[in-house]
């Protein structure tokens, strides 16, 4: 379905680009990937036309696979997926110019529910029956197998990946396509749990309850500190020979006012 949702949206965003002339191409950055990344894009996008005049046009629904074919089909200016490039992407002429970071968080619901020890996680997405604290139902919400979030909690926490698979096998836990749809879902179920960003909880105001992991809430001075250590990357790619707003825009995530506007959205470059 995801595969599916990107290439619709590509077709449709093409044929807007084409309606719309060369003369409002070069005017406009051209930016989409990850989902994660919508909020944050928008926000600083906003900052960066205040202060440059270029409009940044945020094309949603792509993620990251769709977001890199994009702009390999020079239908993008800058593509930000949740993951790195692959040999054959860098082989056709992309490559990454900076990386981002946001606190990868769990989030529910369930505003009693209080904080987890982060080896305690797989176990709770195993378990038949899982319960917070007070007896209530943890209701889990998964993304797809090839989704890169799912990838991300088998990186970041011991035994995900199995527990995952467990969870797929009960009918009643439901799949989110998107992240989107992930915090979506999550807002409107009752006990949820999801993984998700600060960023996006943030930038899309979800009134969801970010639960503490082994002791520490995931602010941004506890990000930043390395305290709270659970982080997801967000890769900033052009074509090789990449457009004048592209090169403007990674100049003002570079500049005082740029690495301001991030923090505003959770977001930090990433440590060199």
């Amino acid at each position: 379905m995801r595969m599916a949702n990107s290439s619709v949206a590509i077709a449709v965003f093409f044929g807007c680009a084409l309606v719309a002339g060369p003369s409002a191409a070069a005017e406009t950055l051209r930016v989409g990937g990850t989902g994660s990344a919508i909020g944050m894009l928008q926000q600083v996008g906003a900052e960066f036309t205040a202060a440059t005049g270029i409009k940044v046009e945020v094309v949603t629904s792509l993620g990251s696979n769709g977001a890199i074919r994009a702009l390999a089909d020079s239908m993008l200016d800058i593509a930000v997926p949740a993951r790195p490039l692959k040999t054959d992407e860098t082989a056709a002429g992309l490559r990454q110019v900076a990386v981002l970071r946001t606190a990868y968080v769990i989030a529910t619901s369930h505003f009693n529910a209080t904080g987890m020890k982060s080896a305690d996680l797989a176990g709770i997405f195993a378990a038949e029956r899982p319960t917070w604290a007070d007896g209530t139902p943890v209701r889990i919400i998964l993304r797809p197998r090839s989704d890169t979030d799912t990838a991300l909690l088998g990186e970041l926490f011991a035994g995900m990946t199995e527990a995952i698979e467990s969870a797929r096998r009960r009918a009643e836990v439901p799949t989110a396509a998107t992240d989107q749809d992930n915090v979506a879902l999550a807002d409107r179920t009752e006990g949820s749990l999801v993984g998700t960003t600060m960023s996006q909880i943030k930038t899309e105001h979800r009134n969801l309850h970010v639960v503490p992991l082994d002791g520490v809430e995931p602010t941004l001075a506890n990000f930043e500190s390395g305290v709270y250590r659970f982080a997801k990357h967000l890769y900033f790619i052009v074509p090789r020979a990449s457009s004048a707003e592209a090169q403007q825009f990674m100049e003002f995530l570079r500049s005082a006012r740029g690495v301001k506007a991030l923090r505003e959205t959770e977001t930090l470059p990433d440590a060199e």
